[in-house]
């Protein structure tokens, strides 16, 4: 195994508890799913769609995919995009939870970027109260990182 691939195995186990890197096909669905959730009001913003293909790229997903997200138009039925591959199927609760992060990647998870979220969440067969525990675990896990840089960083990160 080269050592990227060492590393994202890493990343996957550490981030997700996969044994496994995800192939082509479970990046393509997911990371589509994902623009589509952040469009889900019409306005992907140019913030958002950058969190998305970084978030691809750091993770391994192939360049083919990272290239075709930075177009793509996020317009299709999320339900049917995320359905092509089990392996995203499967990640669909983890996808509400990239899609409040791709929302607040401009520092604001608005609330009508919650109504979409939520919307977008029925879509996938997941209801509101589970989207609102979601969001909760993703509010405590932004506090907490910043008490954690703050802690080991008191005078403001090296780079």
């Amino acid at each position: 195994m080269s050592t990227r691939k060492e590393g994202l195995h890493w990343l996957f186990k550490k981030k997700c508890g996969f044994n496994e890197m995800p192939g082509l096909p479970a990046f393509d669905s997911y990371s589509k799913a994902l623009l589509i959730c952040a469009n889900g009001d019409n306005e992907l913003t140019q913030v958002e769609r950058d969190w998305v293909v970084g978030q691809a790229s750091a993770f391994g997903a192939p360049d083919q995919v990272v290239e075709e997200l930075k177009t793509y138009q996020a317009d299709e039925d999320i339900d049917a995009v995320i359905s092509r591959d089990t392996a995203a199927n499967a990640c669909r609760r983890y996808l509400v939870y990239d899609a409040i992060e791709a929302c607040s990647a401009d520092g604001e998870y608005s609330s009508a970027e919650r109504e979409t979220v939520t919307k977008m969440a029925a879509k996938l067969g997941i209801d509101a109260e589970i989207v609102k525990q979601i969001e909760e675990i993703y509010n405590q896990e932004a506090l907490l990182r910043e008490k954690r840089l703050a802690l080991l960083f008191p005078t403001g990160t090296p780079l």
